[in-house]
């Protein structure tokens, strides 16, 4: 019997709620333990790949080092940047997203590659930051920063390809130019809650079904592309009140261009923007652009896009409505959607079965936290995994108790996070002194 039906055993036996979850604490902290391509490794390597295995890291600026070699798009062999998930049920979870950051080592961009200077390493699965491997599902990652650092307009640098299914991204940030993230399985569903993710050029990509819930798009340079689908499993990249941010005053960008013939889907809904998609260029596209080889979409469309500024609504009714294939055809689009139309698209019916928002929520915060000289305590709860005892923000240690000695004085800040079942951490909740 595994950790959780005995828990479930003990909750019906005993007469309690079946809410009650399983208490534990993380399997690997970085650095702690190891680095991340340590923890990886114990990830992919132990026995029992049923059981969740949950990594934590420290807030920190950690640099990738390589392992190996690959050859590069200029035939020459180089070290080997690319982290390789080979397990499912791995969760890896940062302390804090903007002080938690990571970054690959690339060589420089040395290699004419026919279209300008790059990177030997561009070009999907090449120089990823990290790939989660085929059947490594279920997938967790939250609060935490991956950087390609490949120059921007040096090639396509990936950050997460992503080739499993049921993956859950979380208050992420994600930061490259073309190609950022990979959604690479065409009956794969994943989730993205949170979080902000750079680019310029068609950095959210792929296959699959894909939902960003208030994800922050981070558009930089001009005249770029936000989405690129491809191959939907039925619903293609539907975008719940996002956010379209210009990384600098002279951005400008189209919403996506489609990356096959006549199956790409995707749609924004109640989107804001600090500036207009590209309205009118010399092709008379109006928000969303053409990719070579003459593809089209099955439906590129919005619903109530705004101006963040001032809430000022955006007029779609001119947005592209017609695509020209190879041989002279045109393939109608229905570029917006009616509000009752819009109603049809929620997260829990593009996503089904799996209930990704419900496996990403916060433990229950806890309550009544008291620190006085000698002691932390706090009042838990049954969903949290186990709790971060926190000093003046920063993590001091890790408990499935719900009380720790500590050597306090006042005006320092002590604070308590429970984290779910996943290993994410939920906010601070400050102590009040006490005796």
């Amino acid at each position: 019997m595994n950790r959780i039906a005995i828990s479930l055993f003990f909750s019906l036996t005993m007469g309690l709620s079946t809410t009650a979850q399983t208490k534990a604490m993380y399997d690997f902290i970085v650095p702690k333990d190891g680095t991340l391509r340590e923890a990886i490794a114990a990830a992919n390597n132990r026995k029992d790949k049923d059981e969740r295995f949950r990594i934590f890291i420290l807030q920190g600026e950690y640099e990738i080092a390589t392992e190996g070699k690959t050859t590069g798009g200029d035939g020459r062999e180089y070290n080997d940047p690319r982290l390789f998930l080979k397990a499912p049920n791995t969760s890896i979870i940062g302390e804090d997203r903007d002080k938690t950051i990571f970054t690959n080592i690339v060589p420089l961009a040395n290699w004419d590659n026919g279209f300008g200077k790059a990177n030997p390493l561009e070009g999907i699965g090449n120089g990823d930051v990290l790939i989660i491997e085929k059947k490594c599902d279920n997938t967790y990652l939250q609060d935490f920063t991956m950087k390609n650092t490949m120059d921007d307009s040096t090639g396509r640098n990936i950050v997460l390809h992503d080739c499993a299914d049921k993956t859950i991204v979380k208050n992420m940030c994600l930061w490259g130019y073309q190609d950022t993230y990979v959604s690479d399985k065409q009956t794969g569903r994943y989730y993205f809650e949170g979080g902000v993710i750079r680019g310029r050029t068609d950095y959210i990509c792929g296959k699959g079904d894909v939902v960003y819930n208030g994800v922050t798009f981070q558009q930089c340079g001009r005249a770029g592309y936000i989405v690129a689908p491809s191959e939907p499993r039925t619903y293609g990249f539907v975008m719940f009140d996002c956010y379209i941010k210009n990384e600098t005053p002279e951005v400008t960008y189209y919403l996506g261009r489609p990356w096959s013939k006549g199956t790409p889907r995707a749609i924004w809904l109640n989107t804001q923007v600090d500036s207009e998609p590209i309205t009118r260029d010399n092709n008379g596209y109006n928000g969303w652009a053409d990719m070579s080889g003459g593809n089209w979409p099955a439906l590129f469309t919005e619903y109530n896009t705004t101006l963040k500024s001032n809430g000022q609504k955006l007029d779609l009714t001119q947005r592209r409505s017609i695509y020209t294939d190879p041989d002279g055809i045109q393939h109608s689009n229905a570029p917006f959607l009616t509000e009752i139309n819009a109603r049809a698209y929620n997260i829990p019916k593009i996503l089904g079965a799996w209930e990704a928002q419900a496996i990403a929520k916060n433990a229950t915060d806890p309550t009544d936290v008291t620190v006085s000289s000698n002691k932390i305590s706090w009042t838990g709860s049954d969903d949290a995994l186990l709790y971060v005892v926190c000093k003046d923000g920063k993590v001091w240690f890790f408990t499935t108790e719900t009380s720790y000695k500590v050597s306090a004085k006042p005006g320092e800040k002590w604070t308590v996070r429970a984290a779910n079942q996943m290993g994410g951490l939920g906010k601070h909740v400050e102590a009040k002194w006490g005796e």
